[in-house]
């Protein structure tokens, strides 16, 4: 049992309760139904707007009706719900504006606000707690709606109303329109097509509404990556020119000035200038590179070559930070076409990284995986490891983990870049401590 929108007047709510039974039917209107009918507040130039007699909201309404939208099959089913839910009835009953409502009118207003009312943000603020006094009073009063004729529903609604609510005020329940009873069009409406139409399969069209919307993100997310690396490459051609001649000049001055100073403390803060100068031009660089990276130079490369190479190179600034790096290489004998600098460098990469996170005393294994296929170069620490987070971020560029211990800069993104420049992937994985870095490149 569920709660279906909240109907409010003023600043009161009431709340009515939403079965499986209703929940299902809604379901099927939900994903059968053409979206544009579910979007509160966004009008075209063909629509007028409807307000809502209980929230004041107002509703894109088309001025081609929705509703006539709906096959015979939901029809029937959301006509059968209505008018064996007392709280369905009320619900659609009570946003109805005519003095008079007859129930296929109710089927149709719901097909056209159901989903808006649904969406609004407002639609379950302050919900009550669904205890088991308030489901049994429900069940109570289902039974006596059940002695009740239809007619009498929704002049005794203020008993549903009330049960989550504050007291109905007599002014509003004047408003509240008339059920009429329409037979004859129901039976009409209900009976057509109901041999022929296939039964509704609400799973089957969740699932298939489920694979258009993650391919409609997935399209989204090519075309923002698309976008993303053009305006960076903009950013980075200005970057380029805007900053570097100003960082030159500085250089240049700061290594002039360092030339005639005698007092050693002087030379040093200079250098430091110097060094933060070729810091920030690096970081430009490394911008380039990721938004518009060279063609990488293929030959035939021997990977437990390349990567032992990588990792003799940080063995020094390992020893120093007493940080123990260890090679774990299986059968590496076989080659791959790459350019032997670049995968280097992205290797590297990923050992600073590890480095940079631990700090002093911990681990760092590089491992190497040789298949028919592809082969996957691992990089594990005993660093403070990554979260959820910040794997997804990892390779965006300035994207900074570094709260955690862990600098997650620009040099993953150029590691991401090269290892995609040859048709591969990089990925981390880890918990709250220790970290995984893998790359995958497929052999050709």
């Amino acid at each position: 049992m569920g709660l279906l929108p909240s109907l409010r007047r003023g600043s009161d709510r009431w709340w009515l309760p939403c079965s499986f039974q209703v929940t299902e039917v809604l379901g099927e209107l939900l994903v059968s139904y053409p979206p544009s009918q579910f979007r509160p507040e966004h009008l075209g130039t063909n629509q007028s707007v409807t307000e809502h007699s209980v929230t004041g909201q107002s509703f894109a309404v088309p001025s081609s009706t929705g509703a006539s939208c709906l096959t015979a099959g939901t029809r029937r089913r959301l006509h059968r719900a209505i008018m064996s839910d007392p709280p369905l009835m009320i619900f659609a009953a009570l946003g109805w504006t005519g003095d008079v409502v007859r129930p296929m009118q109710l089927v149709d207003w719901l097909a056209d606000h159901i989903g808006a009312r649904l969406a609004s943000g407002d639609a379950y603020l302050g919900e009550p707690a669904l205890t088991s006094t308030l489901s049994r009073r429900w069940q109570r009063l289902g039974d006596h709606f059940r002695t009740l004729p239809k007619q009498r529903w929704l002049a005794e609604a203020e008993l549903w109303l009330e049960a989550t609510g504050p007291p109905v005020p007599p002014a509003w329940k004047k408003q509240w329109p008339k059920l009429e009873a329409d037979e004859e069009l129901a039976a009409n409406v209900l009976n057509a097509g109901s041999e022929s139409e296939p039964p509704f399969h609400l799973l089957q069209q969740l699932a298939r509404t489920r694979g258009q919307q993650e391919s409609l993100q997935q399209a989204f997310d090519q075309r923002l990556h698309r976008n993303k690396l053009a305006a960076l490459k903009q950013l980075a051609y200005g970057l380029s020119h805007e900053i570097n001649n100003p960082l030159a000049n500085i250089s240049t001055r700061a290594q002039q000035l360092q030339r005639a100073e005698e007092d050693p403390a002087r030379a040093a803060m200079l250098q430091r200038i110097v060094d933060q100068v070729y810091r920030a031009h690096e970081m430009i660089a490394d911008l380039m590179f990721f938004a518009n990276p060279p063609e990488p130079y293929l030959e035939p490369v021997h990977v437990l070559e390349l990567v032992t190479e990588a990792v003799e190179a940080y063995r020094a600034e390992a020893e120093r930070q007493s940080i123990r790096l260890e090679l774990n290489l299986t059968d590496g004998s076989g080659t791959l076409e790459a350019d032997p600098r670049m995968l280097r460098e992205a290797i590297g990469v990923l050992i600073r990284n590890s480095l940079e996170a631990i700090g002093c005393q911990g681990t760092i294994v590089v491992s190497l995986e040789n298949y028919p296929d592809r082969v996957l170069i691992h990089v594990a620490d005993s660093g403070p490891g990554v979260s959820p987070e910040a794997r997804r971020h990892a390779f965006d560029p300035y994207f900074s983990g570094r709260e955690a211990g862990r600098g997650l800069g620009l040099g993953l993104c150029r590691a991401y870049r090269i290892t995609r420049l040859h048709h591969g992937e990089i990925s981390l994985a880890g918990g709250p401590a220790g970290c995984v870095a893998t790359i995958l490149l497929r052999k050709s």
